[in-house]
């Protein structure tokens, strides 16, 4: 080998101050604009560990980590399932995804690798509320202060935690910094530009965590890449009893009003109308290209006929064509008809009553029913809209009891515990399977022996049964009995 060739880091890459000429690795590429090799961060310990083999004598300046912090830790001991996630997770050379149900404890297994470890760590979270509960969890489990990065703060510690878009904004300048990066609701990572704060930082140890690690668009394979594959996975079914409470699923099954039945037939004959007219005046060649429809086209268009890709050339045609418009708009009520059938809010009054003294949490597929089961009932409502000031509020006054049932939009799939809550209602969603598993794992941390009950409402006749086909088929639920609610009575479930 030769003298030693600098190895830098640059603004979210790394750059190795060698000749053209030299023997590297294939992923570095030759920057001519100041005379080096350059490849992405993430490559760090892979370029550390290949450079013998290409004679390669580095001399490495990238890496400005800083130092831990003195902890004086007081977590509880890991039970065995977070012990072999630990372990799983060491054997594979400090890199891997954990999956575990929400509930189980992954944030504790974070902070007990940071302790055992004795290492600086930058934690990345999908929401700003994970945030400061992440900076609790580390001031209480390991006795230091974390520094926020996000939320108009900038505080670049040696425990830091921030948010996914606040990492993507500034890992180019603090990538070099921190020797374990821990990426919590993983899945969110592979994301188009979030992903680029992992090709950005060159942590050699890092950490996923997360409940649900697929994605519907497919990108969850760039997991491995960006963090490492999945060294540890648990199933809702194999803790259910154990580490998270038992539950029972109860389905609900309603039907449309005649006036609501009498306009999702008008809305659906009007798109049907409009996709037939439409398919007749394509060429049997651009019908060919427009390839299969998907399950909600068939439901749009009333289950029938050949393609009309809906999400392609209606959303297309409706920045022009009024007409499209007119249909779009017509599909949309469609949906909203289903979301907010009336007897929906029925079946809430009723399951309010079966529980007079334990917290409900409702939830829905949109922020105006969420709004109408607020009214109706006198609860406290939690959309996208709520700020962070008033969500914060309604859930300190719910976990002290304070409040006795809560609806939500979507914004209590993530980042939020609350071990007191036994009920859940689900009056729709449109995420599909993950959006499911989320929800359950709200209901399911343990408090002494009692049975969580999530009672799924579901409107006949529509896309909401092939949605609960779907969400049947999970683990989360082929884990637990689905009862009715005629059955539930009987077995004195309440």
């Amino acid at each position: 080998m030769g003298r030693p060739v600098p190895l830098r880091f640059d603004r979210g890459s790394l750059r190795l101050e060698t000749v053209r000429a030299a023997r590297v690795p294939p992923y570095l590429v030759w920057d001519s604009r100041v005379g080096a090799w350059r490849t992405e961060a993430l490559n760090y310990l892979r370029i550390r560990e290949e450079a013998p083999a290409y004679q390669l004598s580095i001399a490495d300046k990238a890496p400005q980590f800083f130092q831990c912090p003195a902890l004086a830790p007081s977590l509880p001991p890991l039970r065995p399932d977070q012990r072999a996630a630990v372990d799983a997770w060491e054997r594979a050379g400090c890199r891997g995804v954990v999956v575990k149900p929400t509930g189980t404890g992954k944030t504790e297994i974070a902070l007990s690798i940071i302790a055992r470890h004795r290492t600086s760590a930058l934690i990345v979270v999908p929401l700003r509320d994970l945030m400061y509960q992440w900076q609790r969890r580390i001031r209480q489990g390991l006795g230091v202060e974390a520094g926020i990065l996000g939320d108009g703060r900038r505080e670049v510690w040696p425990l830091t935690v921030t948010t996914y878009d606040s990492a993507y904004i500034h890992m180019k300048e603090i990538g070099n910094r921190y020797r374990l990066v821990v990426y919590d609701e993983a899945h969110h990572l592979p994301a188009p530009t979030l992903r680029e704060s992992a090709l950005d930082c060159l942590a050699p140890m890092r950490l996923g965590l997360t409940a649900t690690p697929w994605r519907a668009d497919g990108l969850d394979r760039l997991l491995e890449q960006l963090i490492g594959p999945v060294v540890f996975q648990e199933r809702i079914s194999d803790v259910r009893g154990r580490t998270l409470a038992n539950y029972t699923i109860i389905r609900v099954p309603i039907y449309l009003t005649e006036d609501e039945q009498e306009e999702v037939h008008a809305l659906s004959r009007r798109i049907r109308a409009y996709i037939a007219r439409r398919r007749s005046e394509a060429s049997p060649e651009a019908a060919a290209e427009t390839g299969r429809v998907q399950g909600h086209n068939r439901a749009a268009a009333g289950g029938q006929g050949p393609a009309f890709d809906w999400t392609r050339d209606l959303v297309r045609h409706a920045r022009t064509d009024p007409e499209a418009g007119a249909v779009l708009r017509a599909y949309r009520r469609k949906l909203s008809i289903v979301n907010r059938a009336a007897e929906k809010l029925r079946v809430v009054e009723d399951i309010l009553r079966l529980h007079p003294d334990d917290q409900v949490v409702i939830f829905t597929a949109s922020n105006r029913m969420a709004l109408e089961v607020s009214a109706r009932f006198l609860i406290p409502a939690l959309t996208a809209h709520s700020d962070k000031r008033e969500r914060n509020a309604i859930l300190d006054l719910f976990a002290q009891g304070k409040i006795r049932a809560l609806v939500a939009c979507q914004v209590l799939n993530e980042g939020w515990d609350a071990p007191a809550v036994k009920v859940g209602v689900v009056l729709g969603g449109e995420k599909g399977t993950k959006e499911a598993v989320q929800r359950i794992g709200r209901l399911l941390r343990r408090t002494g022996d009692r049975t969580a009950r999530l009672y799924e409402v579901v409107v006949q006749d529509s896309p909401e049964v092939s949605r609960a086909r779907r969400r049947a088929r999970t683990d989360a639920y082929q884990g637990a009995p689905r009862l009715s609610l005629d059955e539930a009575r009987q077995v004195d479930l309440f």
